[in-house]
């Protein structure tokens, strides 16, 4: 379990007073963190009071997989041959109109 303030430092201790039916609303929220596959959910108080519920997985990220290192120069591969593709083929036109 991970509490941070709204610029991500890590508090480690909370008080959170909720009614009988902020807690019916949290508990539906964390079952539907469960049943949806949702990544997170919201609690808003009339007042304004924000609580925000996120679900985490030990899967590593993208970093951490090691796939940025190649999406990046694969996608700009891709880009640079589409614009030789497209390059090529309107000069192949023009050579053929005139």
């Amino acid at each position: 379990m991970e509490i941070t303030d709204d610029r991500g430092r890590a508090l480690s201790e909370v008080t959170v007073r909720l009614t009988e039916e902020e807690v019916t609303d949290l508990l539906v929220a964390a079952s539907d963190l469960e049943a949806d596959g949702a990544q997170h959910a919201m609690l808003r108080s009339p007042d304004g009071t924000t609580l925000a519920v996120y679900r985490t997985t030990d899967d590593p990220t993208p970093l951490q997989r090691g796939t940025d290192w190649w999406v990046g120069p694969l996608v700009l591969v891709a880009v640079i041959l589409l614009i030789v593709g497209a390059y090529t083929i309107g000069r192949g036109l023009v050579d053929l109109l005139l």
